[in-house]
This record gives structure tokens, C-alpha cells and sequence, in this order.
């Protein structure tokens, strides 16, 4: 039995197998690789980019490689080792042994030739690596593909989850990264696992029967982010000592809570002509995560709903393409981790920082969108049933 950390739950059973075979490959003189360069922009974008290539990598049966970003500080390896050293890609260079595919164009006719009409399993199969370039995600276009639609349907793997399985299957926290969120984690009672893992003996003897406990709190995620020049030495008018005055800013606040009303009054408020019974009602806690570029904005959440929004003041806050801070940095990867946790997410519609955090979830009908430079008509309140679907996420124009 291969060791690892797979979730045959939610993501199918491919997560063994192709561990067994990256492995094998490993020890293998026969070496083949799919090597992404997660060539540029910010975190949400470079692993958009390493989800798509991981795919690419697992359909065309080679030994998956990132390259382009340091990951080693951030996260462990709980099933491959995605690094390949210096002196390999220099044997690869030297040995001619390197077919390069830069898709970095925006042009959806070279975006669909390279993943919606291209065989990834025969795909220069005599040639020993693949080194992708690719402008944005393209899981959507992955899905579609006339090869291998089929393929990974039968493999157990559906687009709404598939980009929570393979982050989860790629990427571990390191301890020193968790610790930064533990508080987090510990005061909103997140009962998960830093890293949520299976096997297939965890479900043995587990009773998959619903239960009405009701315990477990509702925890709210909000992600603003107000722009990059918020990290500028102008900074941002909007993130100042009155940033919850801006519309385009208490739209996200607004949004929690006519969600948390819902959720947590609606279902108790029936009138006496209901014809289903008047469901007992339980004192459920709430929380808000709230992430955001602006610290102003966090410590003002914090004054106006002190037991309701968990959020970090005291570290330092930055983008990781615009600081070398290491304090910054592990933050933004710490807090991205934890907002997947969330069960609900309303997120900047132009950032995939929050986005893709959001999917690490593996949950459906959670994500909500703002325009952080307008506000929402009053005819688009944010609703249980007024969800951004999958295929708005994925075909927003960051892409997955």
C-alpha cells in the first residue's frame, strides 16, 4: 500500500496510483516531466497556473516538477516531490531533452489548441520534459477536452472539486506557517485537520447517516482586497481611517450578514401556514475571517464586531511579488490556507488570491463575488441561492 495523504472521499482514487507512479518514475532511468514555471504574479496566479500543469502532468503520465517559485519553506510534500534540482534541468538543457510550451498569450485560439484540442497522453511523448509557460488557468478548457473528458470523469475527478483535490494533494503547510493561523483555527473551533487527508481505511466503521447536532459554528469568510497601491508609498485613499464608510468596502459586510440572517433566522421564522413543522432553533456561533491588503480595515472590523471578526493586526502585510518581508510572506500563505476552511466565501472578484482559496473547500454554491470598484444594486443582495456557480468562477478572466 502506497504511503500518503489521499482524499478518495471527494476526489476519486487516482491520488494512489499516480503517487505510485511518479515514484517509480523517480527511481527510473527512463525519467519523464512536466516541469511548470510558475513564471510570475502573485500567489493565486502561480497556483492557478501549477494546478493546471498538474493535470496536464497526471493525463500524460509524467512526473509532475514546479519551478519558477520557493515553495520549500512554505509547504511539505505529502505525496510526491514536486522540486527537481538545478543540476537535472541543466542535464535536460545540455542533453537537448527540453520541448518549451509558453502559452502566455491572451489569445483563446492558442489557448484552446494547447488544452482543448491536444492530446496530452501521446503529446511529444518521445521527448523526455515539457516545460509549460501558461497565461492563467485552464481547467476549464482541461475538462472540455475532446481526448480526455471522458478520462477524468471516469477517474472520480469533477471540475467543482478538482482544484481543492490537487492543491491538497501537492501542498502541506509547514508547522512554522500553521502556527501563524493556530489561534485562528482554535477560536473559530475548526475541527478539521491542518492538512484534511484520507485514506481508505478512514472511512471504516464511520456512520455517513445525517445527524442533527447543529453544534458546529457558521463561519463567514470575507476577502478585500483594495489594489496593488495600497502597497505604494501613495497608498490608497479608499484604505484610510475611514475605509468602512466606502460603499464598494461595507458591500462585503453587508453581503455576511444578510447570509448569516438566513442562514440563522429564516429557517425559524415560519409563518403559522408553513406546511413543513417549525424547526427547533440552536444558539449557533458565527464568525467572520476577514482578509485583506488594508490594515486600517482589519483593526476598524475588529473595533466595530469584536466577537464576530477573527483577523490578523500585528504581522506585517504585503504582496509577495512587491516584498522580500518573510513575516509578509508566510502570512499570505498561512491566511490563504485557512480561508478555505470557511463555509461560505465573498471574495474581490478581480483577485485570485481569494478564489482560489475559496476552492480549496471542496464544497459547492460558496462563493460570492464583490466589485471592490462598485457597489451591488440593491436588487442583487446576496442570497443562499444567488451563488457565483462554478462555471462563473472558472470563466471569470483570471481563468482556473
Amino acid at each position: 500500500m502506497v504511503q500518503g495523504s489521499f482524499d478518495n472521499k471527494y476526489c476519486g482514487r487516482w491520488q494512489e496510483q499516480y503517487t505510485l507512479l511518479q515514484r517509480e518514475m523517480e527511481n527510473s532511468p527512463k525519467r519523464k516531466y512536466l516541469i511548470l514555471d510558475a513564471w510570475k504574479n502573485g500567489w493565486g496566479d502561480r497556483l492557478t497556473q501549477i494546478i493546471s500543469g498538474f493535470y496536464i502532468a497526471l493525463l500524460s503520465k509524467r512526473s509532475f516538477k514546479i519551478i519558477g517559485i520557493d515553495l520549500e519553506d512554505i509547504f511539505e510534500k505529502p505525496n510526491i516531490d514536486w522540486s527537481i534540482s538545478k543540476e537535472e534541468l541543466e542535464k535536460l538543457e545540455a542533453n537537448n531533452s527540453i520541448k518549451k510550451l509558453y502559452y502566455t498569450e491572451f489569445e483563446k485560439e492558442q489557448w484552446n489548441e494547447g488544452f482543448l484540442y491536444t492530446n496530452f497522453t501521446s503529446n511529444y511523448e518521445d521527448v523526455d520534459a515539457l516545460l509549460y509557460r501558461i497565461q492563467n488557468g485552464k481547467l476549464q478548457r482541461i475538462f472540455e477536452n475532446v481526448f480526455h473528458k471522458q478520462q477524468l470523469y471516469e477517474l472520480g475527478i469533477r471540475p467543482d472539486t478538482a482544484f481543492g483535490c490537487a492543491f491538497e494533494f501537492l501542498f502541506k503547510p509547514k508547522p512554522e506557517i500553521m502556527k501563524i493561523v493556530q489561534n485562528a483555527y482554535e477560536e473559530m473551533k475548526i475541527k478539521r485537520d491542518y492538512y484534511m487527508g484520507y485514506n481508505s481505511l478512514d472511512s471504516l466503521g464511520k456512520n455517513y447517516l445525517p445527524s442533527d447536532d447543529g453544534e458546529e459554528p457558521l463561519r463567514i469568510g470575507l476577502q478585500i482586497r483594495l489594489g496593488d497601491n495600497t502597497f505604494s508609498e501613495t497608498g490608497s485613499f479608499v484604505c484610510s481611517n475611514d475605509v468602512l464608510l466606502f460603499n464598494q468596502v461595507r458591500q462585503f459586510f453587508e453581503c455576511a450578514e444578510e447570509l448569516e440572517k438566513e442562514i440563522l433566522q429564516n429557517p425559524f421564522n415560519k409563518d403559522k401556514n408553513s406546511l413543513s413543522i417549525q424547526s427547533k432553533k440552536k444558539n449557533k456561533k458565527v464568525y467572520w475571517l476577514l482578509l485583506t491588503d488594508c490594515k486600517i480595515l482589519r483593526e476598524k472590523a475588529k473595533e466595530k464586531w469584536p466577537e464576530k471578526v477573527i483577523t490578523i493586526t500585528d504581522m506585517s502585510i504585503n504582496h509577495i511579488e512587491k516584498t522580500n518581508n518573510k513575516e509578509a510572506i508566510y502570512l499570505a500563505f498561512a491566511e490563504h490556507w485557512l480561508y478555505g476552511e470557511m463555509d461560505y466565501h465573498i471574495i474581490t472578484s478581480s483577485s485570485s488570491y481569494g478564489r482560489t482559496a475559496a476552492l480549496r473547500r471542496k464544497i459547492y454554491h460558496h462563493i460570492f463575488d464583490m466589485e471592490i470598484n462598485s457597489y451591488r444594486s440593491k436588487d442583487n443582495k446576496c442570497s443562499i441561492l444567488n451563488y457565483n456557480t462554478y462555471e462563473e468562477t472558472a470563466k471569470h478572466w483570471v481563468e482556473l
